[in-house]
Protein backbone atom coordinates (compact mmCIF):
# COMPACT_ATOMS: atom_id res chain seq x y z
CA UNK A 1 0.00 0.00 0.00
CA UNK A 2 2.65 2.47 0.55
CA UNK A 3 4.66 1.70 -2.52
CA UNK A 4 1.07 2.02 -4.62
CA UNK A 5 0.38 5.58 -2.56
CA UNK A 6 4.27 6.66 -3.53
CA UNK A 7 3.61 5.88 -6.95
CA UNK A 8 0.25 8.07 -7.59
CA UNK A 9 2.08 10.76 -5.84
CA UNK A 10 5.08 10.44 -8.13
CA UNK A 11 2.36 9.94 -11.26
CA UNK A 12 0.33 13.24 -9.81
CA UNK A 13 3.49 14.69 -9.85
CA UNK A 14 4.32 14.44 -13.43
CA UNK A 15 1.61 15.09 -14.62
CA UNK A 16 1.25 18.60 -13.10
CA UNK A 17 5.09 19.35 -14.40
CA UNK A 18 3.25 18.10 -17.71
CA UNK A 19 0.49 20.21 -17.73
CA UNK A 20 2.33 22.99 -17.24
CA UNK A 21 5.00 22.84 -20.17
CA UNK A 22 5.28 24.53 -23.11
CA UNK A 23 4.40 21.41 -24.78
CA UNK A 24 1.76 21.57 -27.45
CA UNK A 25 -1.05 19.60 -26.29
CA UNK A 26 -2.90 16.54 -27.97
CA UNK A 27 -5.92 17.49 -29.60
CA UNK A 28 -8.87 15.05 -30.48
CA UNK A 29 -12.00 15.76 -31.15
CA UNK A 30 -15.16 14.28 -31.93
CA UNK A 31 -17.88 15.36 -34.41
CA UNK A 32 -19.97 17.52 -33.16
CA UNK A 33 -23.31 15.52 -33.34
CA UNK A 34 -26.51 16.98 -34.99
CA UNK A 35 -29.21 17.85 -32.64
CA UNK A 36 -32.17 16.78 -34.99
CA UNK A 37 -33.07 13.70 -32.49
CA UNK A 38 -31.84 12.64 -28.92
CA UNK A 39 -28.42 10.33 -28.57
CA UNK A 40 -28.33 6.77 -30.12
CA UNK A 41 -25.31 4.43 -29.03
CA UNK A 42 -24.00 5.41 -32.01
CA UNK A 43 -22.80 8.84 -30.71
CA UNK A 44 -21.64 7.28 -27.52
CA UNK A 45 -19.33 4.83 -29.61
CA UNK A 46 -17.55 7.90 -31.33
CA UNK A 47 -17.36 9.61 -28.15
CA UNK A 48 -16.07 6.47 -26.07
CA UNK A 49 -13.17 6.01 -28.59
CA UNK A 50 -12.48 9.55 -28.42
CA UNK A 51 -12.17 9.10 -24.31
CA UNK A 52 -10.26 5.84 -24.69
CA UNK A 53 -7.29 7.86 -26.41
CA UNK A 54 -7.27 10.96 -24.61
CA UNK A 55 -6.78 8.80 -21.61
CA UNK A 56 -4.00 6.10 -23.18
CA UNK A 57 -2.30 9.85 -24.33
CA UNK A 58 -2.52 10.97 -20.21
CA UNK A 59 -1.06 7.96 -19.55
CA UNK A 60 1.52 8.50 -20.96
CA UNK A 61 2.34 12.33 -19.49
CA UNK A 62 0.10 13.78 -22.34
CA UNK A 63 -1.57 17.06 -21.73
CA UNK A 64 -4.77 16.64 -23.84
CA UNK A 65 -7.82 18.53 -25.34
CA UNK A 66 -10.93 16.29 -25.92
CA UNK A 67 -13.53 18.16 -27.42
CA UNK A 68 -17.31 17.01 -28.35
CA UNK A 69 -20.54 19.16 -28.42
CA UNK A 70 -23.60 19.71 -30.75
CA UNK A 71 -24.38 20.80 -34.03
CA UNK A 72 -27.64 23.16 -34.02
CA UNK A 73 -27.90 24.81 -37.46
CA UNK A 74 -29.65 23.68 -40.68
CA UNK A 75 -32.65 22.63 -42.81
CA UNK A 76 -32.86 19.59 -40.54
CA UNK A 77 -33.07 21.29 -37.18
CA UNK A 78 -35.38 23.86 -38.32
CA UNK A 79 -37.76 21.46 -39.75
CA UNK A 80 -37.75 18.84 -36.83
CA UNK A 81 -38.51 22.10 -34.99
CA UNK A 82 -41.14 23.34 -36.28
CA UNK A 83 -43.00 19.80 -35.93
CA UNK A 84 -42.70 19.97 -32.39
CA UNK A 85 -43.85 23.55 -32.24
CA UNK A 86 -40.87 24.43 -30.27
CA UNK A 87 -38.10 27.24 -31.81
CA UNK A 88 -35.20 26.08 -33.32
CA UNK A 89 -33.30 27.51 -30.19
CA UNK A 90 -35.41 25.96 -27.86
CA UNK A 91 -35.21 22.51 -29.31
CA UNK A 92 -31.61 22.77 -29.56
CA UNK A 93 -31.22 23.91 -26.22
CA UNK A 94 -33.49 20.41 -25.15
CA UNK A 95 -31.66 17.81 -27.26
CA UNK A 96 -28.17 19.42 -26.68
CA UNK A 97 -28.49 19.21 -22.91
CA UNK A 98 -29.13 15.60 -23.47
CA UNK A 99 -26.06 14.83 -25.28
CA UNK A 100 -23.98 16.44 -22.31
CA UNK A 101 -25.88 14.23 -19.88
CA UNK A 102 -25.42 11.13 -22.15
CA UNK A 103 -21.69 11.83 -22.07
CA UNK A 104 -21.04 12.93 -18.02
CA UNK A 105 -22.80 9.28 -17.09
CA UNK A 106 -20.74 7.79 -19.24
CA UNK A 107 -17.86 9.64 -18.03
CA UNK A 108 -16.54 11.01 -21.30
CA UNK A 109 -13.55 13.44 -19.46
CA UNK A 110 -14.27 16.15 -22.41
CA UNK A 111 -12.69 19.12 -21.54
CA UNK A 112 -14.96 21.38 -23.92
CA UNK A 113 -18.20 20.95 -24.90
CA UNK A 114 -19.03 23.33 -27.84
CA UNK A 115 -22.43 24.60 -29.09
CA UNK A 116 -22.18 25.91 -32.84
CA UNK A 117 -25.11 28.81 -31.99
CA UNK A 118 -22.60 29.96 -29.13
CA UNK A 119 -21.64 33.54 -30.51
CA UNK A 120 -17.38 32.85 -30.32
CA UNK A 121 -18.25 30.08 -32.78
CA UNK A 122 -20.72 32.38 -35.07
CA UNK A 123 -17.87 34.52 -35.04
CA UNK A 124 -15.42 32.25 -35.94
CA UNK A 125 -17.32 31.08 -38.52
CA UNK A 126 -17.66 34.74 -40.12
CA UNK A 127 -13.76 35.55 -39.65
CA UNK A 128 -13.22 31.95 -41.48
CA UNK A 129 -15.60 32.69 -43.84
CA UNK A 130 -13.92 36.48 -44.64
CA UNK A 131 -10.39 34.88 -44.89
CA UNK A 132 -11.53 32.65 -48.18
CA UNK A 133 -13.40 35.54 -49.59
CA UNK A 134 -9.94 37.52 -49.63
CA UNK A 135 -7.66 34.84 -50.50
CA UNK A 136 -9.96 33.71 -53.46
CA UNK A 137 -12.10 31.04 -52.61
CA UNK A 138 -15.72 32.15 -52.77
CA UNK A 139 -17.76 33.35 -55.57
CA UNK A 140 -21.49 34.31 -56.28
CA UNK A 141 -23.22 31.44 -58.89
CA UNK A 142 -26.58 29.50 -59.96
CA UNK A 143 -26.26 25.75 -58.41
CA UNK A 144 -28.26 22.82 -59.54
CA UNK A 145 -28.10 19.25 -57.95
CA UNK A 146 -29.85 17.26 -55.62
CA UNK A 147 -29.81 18.09 -52.30
CA UNK A 148 -30.07 15.76 -49.28
CA UNK A 149 -32.01 17.65 -45.99
CA UNK A 150 -31.29 14.54 -43.82
CA UNK A 151 -27.43 14.61 -44.55
CA UNK A 152 -27.28 18.43 -45.33
CA UNK A 153 -25.68 17.36 -48.47
CA UNK A 154 -25.70 18.07 -52.15
CA UNK A 155 -25.18 15.25 -54.62
CA UNK A 156 -23.69 14.73 -58.12
CA UNK A 157 -26.02 12.38 -60.72
CA UNK A 158 -24.00 9.71 -60.11
CA UNK A 159 -24.05 9.47 -56.43
CA UNK A 160 -28.15 9.03 -56.57
CA UNK A 161 -30.76 6.79 -58.43
CA UNK A 162 -33.55 8.32 -60.04
CA UNK A 163 -36.64 7.50 -58.85
CA UNK A 164 -39.35 10.34 -60.72
CA UNK A 165 -37.68 12.79 -63.00
CA UNK A 166 -40.69 14.59 -63.73
CA UNK A 167 -41.30 15.54 -60.08
CA UNK A 168 -37.20 15.43 -59.38
CA UNK A 169 -36.70 13.29 -56.54
CA UNK A 170 -34.37 10.45 -56.30
CA UNK A 171 -32.53 8.87 -53.63
CA UNK A 172 -28.75 8.48 -52.51
CA UNK A 173 -27.73 5.21 -53.80
CA UNK A 174 -25.23 4.46 -50.77
CA UNK A 175 -27.66 5.33 -48.06
CA UNK A 176 -31.13 5.49 -49.50
CA UNK A 177 -31.57 9.22 -48.53
CA UNK A 178 -34.61 11.09 -50.14
CA UNK A 179 -32.95 13.81 -52.46
CA UNK A 180 -34.64 16.63 -54.31
CA UNK A 181 -33.44 18.45 -57.39
CA UNK A 182 -32.98 22.16 -56.39
CA UNK A 183 -32.01 25.53 -58.07
CA UNK A 184 -30.69 28.33 -56.33
CA UNK A 185 -28.54 31.30 -56.06
CA UNK A 186 -26.02 31.09 -53.35
CA UNK A 187 -22.06 31.17 -52.72
CA UNK A 188 -19.82 28.59 -54.17
CA UNK A 189 -16.41 27.42 -53.19
CA UNK A 190 -13.59 26.45 -55.35
CA UNK A 191 -12.84 22.79 -54.55
CA UNK A 192 -11.64 22.06 -57.85
CA UNK A 193 -8.75 24.77 -57.24
CA UNK A 194 -7.88 22.48 -54.04
CA UNK A 195 -7.56 18.84 -56.57
CA UNK A 196 -3.70 18.86 -57.13
CA UNK A 197 -2.87 20.40 -53.56
CA UNK A 198 -5.56 17.44 -51.76
CA UNK A 199 -3.95 14.86 -53.68
CA UNK A 200 -0.29 15.73 -52.60
CA UNK A 201 -1.14 15.97 -49.17
CA UNK A 202 -2.34 12.28 -49.30
CA UNK A 203 0.74 11.16 -51.73
CA UNK A 204 2.87 12.76 -48.74
CA UNK A 205 1.17 11.63 -45.94
CA UNK A 206 -0.27 7.90 -46.33
CA UNK A 207 -1.34 7.27 -43.26
CA UNK A 208 -3.08 10.75 -42.22
CA UNK A 209 -6.51 8.46 -43.05
CA UNK A 210 -6.88 5.51 -40.86
CA UNK A 211 -8.31 2.72 -41.56
CA UNK A 212 -6.70 2.31 -45.25
CA UNK A 213 -10.23 1.54 -47.09
CA UNK A 214 -11.44 5.19 -45.99
CA UNK A 215 -7.98 6.87 -47.52
CA UNK A 216 -8.47 4.67 -50.82
CA UNK A 217 -12.28 5.79 -50.47
CA UNK A 218 -10.92 9.73 -50.22
CA UNK A 219 -8.59 9.11 -52.59
CA UNK A 220 -10.58 7.92 -55.66
CA UNK A 221 -13.07 11.02 -54.40
CA UNK A 222 -10.76 13.57 -54.62
CA UNK A 223 -9.42 11.77 -57.91
CA UNK A 224 -13.02 12.27 -59.64
CA UNK A 225 -14.65 15.23 -60.90
CA UNK A 226 -14.14 17.36 -58.04
CA UNK A 227 -16.71 20.46 -58.62
CA UNK A 228 -17.05 23.22 -56.90
CA UNK A 229 -19.14 23.13 -53.95
CA UNK A 230 -22.52 25.04 -52.47
CA UNK A 231 -21.84 26.78 -49.53
CA UNK A 232 -24.85 28.95 -48.69
CA UNK A 233 -28.22 28.62 -48.87
CA UNK A 234 -31.04 31.21 -49.29
CA UNK A 235 -32.27 33.03 -46.25
CA UNK A 236 -35.92 31.89 -47.68
CA UNK A 237 -35.50 28.50 -47.78
CA UNK A 238 -32.62 28.39 -44.99
CA UNK A 239 -33.19 30.76 -41.79
CA UNK A 240 -31.49 28.73 -38.94
CA UNK A 241 -27.81 29.38 -39.69
CA UNK A 242 -25.13 32.14 -39.20
CA UNK A 243 -25.45 34.86 -42.12
CA UNK A 244 -23.05 35.37 -44.80
CA UNK A 245 -21.09 38.25 -43.92
CA UNK A 246 -21.73 40.43 -47.08
CA UNK A 247 -25.23 39.13 -48.07
CA UNK A 248 -27.91 38.77 -45.65
CA UNK A 249 -29.86 37.08 -47.65
CA UNK A 250 -27.36 33.90 -47.39
CA UNK A 251 -27.09 31.35 -44.66
CA UNK A 252 -23.77 29.71 -44.56
CA UNK A 253 -24.22 26.29 -45.52
CA UNK A 254 -24.59 24.23 -42.26
CA UNK A 255 -21.34 21.87 -42.67
CA UNK A 256 -18.73 24.83 -43.45
CA UNK A 257 -20.64 26.09 -40.04
CA UNK A 258 -19.81 22.94 -38.58
CA UNK A 259 -16.55 21.97 -39.37
CA UNK A 260 -15.22 25.10 -37.96
CA UNK A 261 -15.83 24.47 -34.15
CA UNK A 262 -12.62 22.51 -34.36
CA UNK A 263 -10.93 25.69 -34.85
CA UNK A 264 -13.49 27.59 -32.71
CA UNK A 265 -12.39 25.35 -29.64
CA UNK A 266 -8.94 26.62 -29.85
CA UNK A 267 -9.89 30.30 -29.37
CA UNK A 268 -9.85 31.14 -32.82
CA UNK A 269 -9.01 33.87 -34.37
CA UNK A 270 -6.29 33.62 -32.60
CA UNK A 271 -4.84 36.82 -31.56
CA UNK A 272 -2.56 37.71 -34.28
CA UNK A 273 -2.88 36.33 -37.93
CA UNK A 274 0.71 37.76 -38.92
CA UNK A 275 2.27 35.57 -36.79
CA UNK A 276 0.10 32.28 -36.72
CA UNK A 277 2.64 29.62 -36.32
CA UNK A 278 3.17 30.75 -32.35
CA UNK A 279 -0.25 31.68 -31.67
CA UNK A 280 -2.00 28.55 -32.83
CA UNK A 281 0.54 25.66 -31.28
CA UNK A 282 -0.31 26.11 -27.81
CA UNK A 283 -4.15 26.25 -27.93
CA UNK A 284 -3.66 22.70 -29.61
CA UNK A 285 -4.09 23.68 -33.50
CA UNK A 286 -3.38 21.41 -35.71
CA UNK A 287 -5.97 19.15 -34.22
CA UNK A 288 -4.18 15.16 -33.77
CA UNK A 289 -7.10 12.85 -34.25
CA UNK A 290 -10.10 13.59 -35.63
CA UNK A 291 -12.77 10.76 -35.17
CA UNK A 292 -15.60 10.82 -36.87
CA UNK A 293 -18.28 8.31 -38.72
CA UNK A 294 -17.62 7.01 -42.15
CA UNK A 295 -20.57 8.35 -43.20
CA UNK A 296 -18.80 11.58 -42.75
CA UNK A 297 -15.26 10.94 -43.98
CA UNK A 298 -16.13 13.30 -47.50
CA UNK A 299 -16.94 16.25 -45.31
CA UNK A 300 -13.45 15.58 -42.91
CA UNK A 301 -11.15 14.42 -45.69
CA UNK A 302 -11.97 16.29 -48.88
CA UNK A 303 -14.06 19.54 -48.10
CA UNK A 304 -12.25 20.49 -44.13
CA UNK A 305 -8.41 19.66 -45.47
CA UNK A 306 -9.69 22.47 -48.53
CA UNK A 307 -11.00 24.60 -46.72
CA UNK A 308 -8.35 24.88 -44.08
CA UNK A 309 -5.80 24.94 -47.34
CA UNK A 310 -7.40 28.20 -48.81
CA UNK A 311 -7.42 29.61 -45.41
CA UNK A 312 -3.88 28.82 -45.15
CA UNK A 313 -4.06 27.18 -42.06
CA UNK A 314 -2.34 23.68 -40.80
CA UNK A 315 -4.10 20.60 -41.47
CA UNK A 316 -5.38 17.80 -38.83
CA UNK A 317 -2.66 15.04 -38.84
CA UNK A 318 -5.03 12.28 -38.73
CA UNK A 319 -8.54 11.52 -39.39
CA UNK A 320 -10.03 7.82 -38.27
CA UNK A 321 -13.22 7.15 -39.82
CA UNK A 322 -15.01 3.93 -37.43
CA UNK A 323 -17.87 1.94 -38.80
CA UNK A 324 -21.53 2.45 -38.11
CA UNK A 325 -23.34 0.06 -34.95
CA UNK A 326 -26.32 -1.83 -37.43
CA UNK A 327 -29.37 -3.06 -36.43
CA UNK A 328 -31.50 -5.35 -38.51
CA UNK A 329 -29.10 -4.70 -41.45
CA UNK A 330 -29.14 -1.07 -41.38
CA UNK A 331 -27.38 1.71 -39.75
CA UNK A 332 -29.13 2.67 -36.42
CA UNK A 333 -31.31 6.22 -37.31
CA UNK A 334 -34.21 7.61 -35.68
CA UNK A 335 -36.03 7.82 -38.99
CA UNK A 336 -36.00 4.09 -39.30
CA UNK A 337 -36.77 3.38 -35.38
CA UNK A 338 -33.74 1.02 -35.15
CA UNK A 339 -31.73 2.76 -32.06
CA UNK A 340 -30.35 1.73 -29.03
CA UNK A 341 -30.89 3.69 -25.95
CA UNK A 342 -27.64 4.40 -24.47
CA UNK A 343 -29.39 5.47 -21.72
CA UNK A 344 -31.36 2.27 -20.98
CA UNK A 345 -28.54 0.07 -21.41
CA UNK A 346 -25.39 1.76 -19.24
CA UNK A 347 -28.73 1.54 -16.71
CA UNK A 348 -28.95 -2.14 -17.08
CA UNK A 349 -25.78 -3.29 -17.72
CA UNK A 350 -23.52 -0.27 -16.47
CA UNK A 351 -21.39 2.08 -17.51
CA UNK A 352 -18.02 0.39 -17.50
CA UNK A 353 -19.34 -2.43 -18.92
CA UNK A 354 -20.89 -1.13 -22.08
CA UNK A 355 -17.78 1.50 -22.63
CA UNK A 356 -15.68 -1.89 -22.77
CA UNK A 357 -18.29 -3.62 -24.96
CA UNK A 358 -18.17 -0.93 -27.24
CA UNK A 359 -14.49 -0.75 -27.15
CA UNK A 360 -14.25 -4.58 -28.11
CA UNK A 361 -16.83 -5.23 -30.25
CA UNK A 362 -17.40 -1.68 -32.65
CA UNK A 363 -16.45 -1.66 -36.09
CA UNK A 364 -13.30 -0.04 -37.52
CA UNK A 365 -12.88 -1.25 -41.19
CA UNK A 366 -16.53 -3.19 -41.21
CA UNK A 367 -19.60 -1.99 -39.75
CA UNK A 368 -19.98 -3.69 -36.10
Amino acid sequence: NVNKKNFFKQYLKRSIITTTSLEKPVFITTPIFYVNAVPHIGHLYSAVMADSLKRYYELNDKRVILSTGTDEHGLKIQQAAAKVNQSPQEFCDNVSKRFRELFDIANISYTTFIRTTEQKHKDAVKFFWEQLVNNGYIYKGIHEGWYSVSDEAFYNASQVQISNLDEKIANVSESGQLVEWTEEVNFKFRLSKCKDELLRWLDENPNVITPLNRFNEVKAFINGDLADISVSRPQSRLYWGISVPEDSNQTIYVWLDALINYLTITGYPWPSQENIANNHSMSGWPADVHIVGKDIIRFHAVYWPAFLMAAKLPLPKKIFAHSHWMMNKHKMSKSRGNVVDPFTVMKEFGVDTIRYYLMRDGGISDDG
